[in-house]
C-alpha cells in the first residue's frame, strides 16, 4: 500500500467518523444565559507566597480577578477600591482570613464572596533535548539540540462567604506550562511561563465557581424545528417573522440548572399586554420546544421572556411583519 492509497484511507475513516459524531450531536442553540444562584459580588483579597518564586502570589491573584471580570453572572469588586479600603480601616488582606475580618470586609464592600490565596510552590526546570528542524513526508530529517524549560505553580484557593465568613470551597490547583527552545537561543526567563500557569489555574478556578454558583441555558428563536435524539435542532434562526410563516420556535437547552425548577415563559405584544404564557418544571440537561403562533397576530416589535426560578434568564425581541 502506497503513501497515497494510505492516505485515502485515512481520509475516509475520518469523514466516517466525523458523520457518526453528527448523529450523535446535537447543535446548542446561539444565545447563552447565566443567571447567579445567589448575589454574586466577589473581591479577590491579595495572596500569600511561601514559594521561592517572587511576586508569584500578585501575578496569580490578577490572572483569577481577570478571569473573574470576564465571567457570566459574576461582578467584580474594583481592586483599587478594595485597596483603599482595607488600608483605611487597618485590615490586613493577605493569604487566608480569619471569619472575624471576612465579615468585616464583607460589610464594608457588599461583596458576598471572598476569594483569598497561597501559592505554596513554584517549581522551575530545564533539560537538554533535540528540536526538530527539518520535516519530509511526516518524518523529521534533521534536528539540533535544545532546550526545554518548564514550570508548575501548585496553590490552594478558598472562596470564603462574606456574610458568615465560612469557607465554602477549599481547591488545590496546580498547572505547568513548558516551552523548547535551540540551545543557542537566549531563553527570556520563567516569568511567561509562569504567567501561562496562572492563566491555566484561573480559568479552572474561575470554571469551579461557574458551576457551583451560576445556572446556564441556551436558547434560540427558529422558523421551525425538529426533533433530535431527545433534543431539538432549530433551522432558520430569525429575529423576523412572517405573518404567513405561522410558528415562532423558541428552542431551550437547560445546560446546567437545579432538580425540577421552574421555568416560565411570557409571550409579548407590542402593547406590552401577554399573547401567551407557559409554565414549566425543567432539570439539567433537558430541551424544551417552546411555540408562538403568529397567523393573524398583528404586525410589530414583540418580546419573548424566560423566567428560571422566577428568576429572568432572557428577553429576546422579535418582529412580525406581513
Amino acid at each position: 500500500m502506497d503513501d497515497s492509497t494510505g492516505l485515502l484511507i485515512v481520509v475516509a475513516v475520518v469523514a466516517v467518523l466525523a458523520a457518526t459524531l453528527f448523529l450523535f450531536i446535537i447543535p446548542e442553540p446561539s444565545e447563552r444565559a447565566v443567571i447567579a444562584n445567589e448575589r454574586m459580588d466577589v473581591a479577590v483579597l491579595s495572596f500569600d507566597n511561601s514559594s521561592s518564586w517572587p511576586d508569584a502570589q500578585n501575578t496569580l491573584a490578577r490572572r483569577i480577578e481577570s478571569r473573574l471580570v470576564s465571567a457570566d453572572g459574576i461582578d467584580v469588586y474594583s481592586r483599587a477600591q478594595l485597596d483603599a479600603l482595607l488600608m483605611e480601616h487597618a485590615l490586613g488582606d493577605t493569604g487566608f482570613i480569619e471569619p472575624t475580618t471576612a465579615v468585616e470586609i464583607g460589610s464594608l464592600t457588599g461583596v458576598s464572596k471572598l476569594i483569598a490565596g497561597s501559592v505554596f510552590a513554584v517549581d522551575t526546570a530545564q533539560r537538554e533535548t533535540t528540536i526538530c528542524t527539518s520535516w519530509q513526508g511526516g518524518d523529521c530529517v534533521a534536528d539540533e539540540p535544545a532546550i526545554e524549560y518548564s514550570v508548575r505553580m501548585r496553590a490552594q484557593i478558598e472562596v470564603v462567604d462574606a456574610r458568615t465568613g465560612r469557607v465554602e470551597r477549599s481547591l488545590d490547583v496546580q498547572a505547568s506550562d513548558t516551552t523548547t527552545m535551540r540551545a543557542t537561543t537566549t531563553f527570556g526567563g520563567f516569568d511567561s511561563l509562569l504567567a501561562d500557569a496562572s492563566t491555566s489555574i484561573a480559568e479552572d478556578v474561575v470554571a469551579t465557581l461557574t458551576d457551583a454558583y451560576t445556572r446556564e441555558l441556551r436558547y434560540g428563536l427558529y422558523a421551525s424545528a425538529e426533533r433530535k435524539r431527545g433534543g431539538w435542532v432549530g433551522e432558520d434562526e430569525s429575529s423576523r417573522f412572517s405573518q404567513s410563516g405561522g410558528v415562532v420556535h423558541l428552542i431551550v437547552h437547560f445546560t446546567r440548572v437545579l432538580r425540577s425548577e421552574s421555568f416560565d415563559i411570557v409571550w409579548t405584544a407590542p402593547s406590552g399586554t401577554s399573547v401567551l404564557e407557559e409554565a414549566d418544571v425543567v432539570s439539567s440537561g433537558d430541551w424544551r420546544r417552546y411555540l408562538l403562533d403568529v397567523s393573524g397576530l398583528p404586525t410589530g416589535r414583540y418580546r419573548v421572556t424566560g423566567f428560571l426560578g422566577g428568576e429572568e434568564a432572557f428577553s429576546e425581541p422579535f418582529s412580525i411583519v406581513p
